[in-house]
């Protein structure tokens, strides 16, 4: 019974630990579903509170602390990672709240570590024997039995009594003494005799086997625990950038924040903001709404009124007006908003005398200045007004790899390369045919290699800001440039022929460029599209591929299919 009573001991405390930790598995799923999947805060609230009190009151019933309750503090760590979450998923992205919600993650993860090792002291078999041990009609054990004395009111053993009371009778010692076998008396053999019999099996430190399972357990939690804390803090330190993700599934990119629009189950086909929800902006806008309980039976027979034109031409007539309904109808579907009526806009064609062996891909324009043409390979020509150019070349990009975007702002010319890198270009215009240019950051926008999408190119009064359009996707993702690197703070879908080509002086709208020459401009403050219809006249052998914002007019480049046809620049 002596060798055993470890083995009785250690499966209670297994017990009282996978409750504990079982709680607390269970609530971390809870806040990452109703976050993640549901957008429910006060739900996830209601969650934690019972659960929160829950493992207060385990913690009270089952151990007597003797000292400061170092453990109580456990508990806590799920109310900082709720509101670590709710930071997460709020509607709108900015660096101060993310900066408070890593703090948070880190005070959770700090919790966890001093929580599990409070239990590992607790759970340990103590020296020193409980202040029971040795009284008759007590739940007692011997002295020499190394037991936690934190549970020693949650433990029952049944131990054999040091001596027998009066009128009791020990009928296994009678014979065991019949036999020339007497029982020695108490204290006969000492407590160190008697705690290695107990624990003669043992390892060196006298540890039992039923314990260093325990033991085993609670180390690993704690070696599990410093591993988030430190896979946390590289996933800072990498934010934005390509590197693999050390928490994520392997191959995952490492992102504090997933800039990717994941389709949700239903409403596929809303728009979703990064990490927001709710009835106006949640990936079920329009389908969780009094419309999902309707009933046909509650038309009290309107469908009855509901009469069909009886004449086949009237019928031809009504289908008419529905077909030229549709083409409204799926712009709002897959914009989210009403494209404005806009009068048509005549566009005139410059004759533009190319620098000889030039081939345009970017435009850059301030209302101020003439625009500026941009190859991928870094050099420029500035479009005059006569349609005359001056050639140019940009100093300090090669290496950087081909030109993606540019902007022309106040500060001077900024451009971004295929590496993800930002160049700052000083002044309003070239020196003797050469733009010197310096790296603006050395953050890196993450888009991988052989990028094939398109990207826009701004600044506003708070920093760099870019718009990607990844490749196959309908969207484009809003990245900033905060603290020394470039995270993404929204998403929006655009029409599936638009590209986004620049944005406007001020940055608060992004023009997109479509495939037949159009210009639509997106408001980044309310995410409506408004597209402008403008007559490009013929031209066929051509293909459009920018477009920026010159005050009231907006210039745009379709560049020739043939080598031998030089391309257009068209203002508007």
């Amino acid at each position: 019974r002596r060798g055993w009573s470890p083995y009785a001991v250690s499966p209670r405390l297994s017990i009282f630990l996978a409750f504990m930790h079982l709680i607390h598995c269970w609530t971390y799923l809870q806040i990452g579903y109703l976050f993640q999947e549901v957008r429910a805060m006060w739900a996830c609230a209601i969650v934690m509170l019972p659960m929160f009190v829950l493992q207060q009151i385990i913690l009270t019933l089952d151990i007597i602390p003797g000292g400061v309750p170092i453990h109580r503090v456990g508990p806590f760590g799920l109310w900082f990672a709720y509101f670590a979450a709710f930071i997460e998923y709020k509607r709108w992205f900015d660096a101060g709240s993310q900066g408070i919600g890593f703090v948070l993650v880190y005070i959770c993860y700090a919790i966890h570590i001093v929580y599990t090792l409070a239990l590992y002291r607790l759970c340990a078999p103590s020296e020193e024997a409980p202040a029971v041990a040795c009284k008759p009609g007590a739940s007692w054990w011997p002295a020499e039995w190394r037991l936690p004395l934190a549970f020693q009111h949650a433990i029952w053993l049944v131990a054999p009594p040091l001596e027998l009371q009066e009128g009791e009778n020990d009928i296994v010692g009678e014979l065991r003494a019949a036999q020339g076998n007497p029982v020695p008396a108490c204290g006969a053999v000492s407590d160190e005799e008697k705690r290695r019999d107990v624990h003669k099996a043992l390892g060196k430190q006298g540890e039992s086997p039923a314990w260093m399972g325990v033991k085993v357990g609670l180390i690993s939690l704690v070696i599990a625990w410093v591993w988030l804390t430190f896979g946390f803090t590289i996933e800072i330190i990498n934010q934005g950038t390509t590197h693999p993700s050390l928490l994520s599934a392997p191959g995952n990119p490492n992102q504090a924040r997933d800039p990717r629009y994941r389709p949700a189950k239903v409403g596929a086909s809303e728009p979703v903001e990064v990490g927001t929800g709710g009835a106006l902006h949640g990936p079920a806008v329009g389908v969780h709404s009094s419309a999902v309980h309707r009933r046909l039976s509650l038309l009290n027979g309107a469908i009855a009124d509901i009469s069909v034109p009886a004449s086949a031409e009237a019928r031809v007539s009504m289908a008419e007006r529905v077909r030229a309904v549709l083409p409204i109808l799926k712009d709002i579907a897959r914009s989210g908003s009403l494209v404005a009526d806009v009068a048509d806009v005549d566009m005139d064609s410059l004759a533009v005398q190319w620098p000889a062996l030039f081939e345009p891909q970017h435009l850059a324009c301030r209302s101020d200045l003439p625009p500026l043409a941009l190859s991928k390979s870094g050099r420029g020509a500035v479009v005059l007004g006569s349609g005359e150019t001056k050639a140019f070349t940009l100093r300090g990009v090669a290496g950087a790899g081909s030109i993606l975007a540019a902007s022309f702002q106040e500060s001077g010319l900024k451009v971004l390369t295929s590496t993800g890198s930002v160049f700052d270009c000083a002044g309003a215009v070239p020196v003797d045919g050469k733009w010197k240019c310096k790296v603006a950051s050395e953050a890196k926008l993450p888009l991988g290699k052989n990028f094939a999408g398109s990207v826009a190119l701004g600044e506003t009064a708070t920093g760099i800001q870019v718009a990607v359009r990844f490749p196959e996707e309908d969207s484009v993702v809003i990245f900033k440039l905060v603290s020394g690197s470039f995270v993404p703070v929204g998403e929006v879908r655009i029409p599936t022929d638009a590209q986004p080509s620049s944005f406007s002086s001020e940055g608060q709208e992004l023009l997109l460029m479509h495939a037949d020459g159009k210009v639509s401009t997106l408001d980044m403050t309310t995410g409506s599209i408004v597209e402008a219809k403008v007559n490009s006249g013929s031209l066929l052998g051509h293909s459009w591929t920018a477009a920026c914002s010159r005050g009231d007019q907006v210039a745009r480049l379709a560049v020739a299919k043939a080598a031998d046809t030089p391309a257009k620049l068209m203002i508007a």
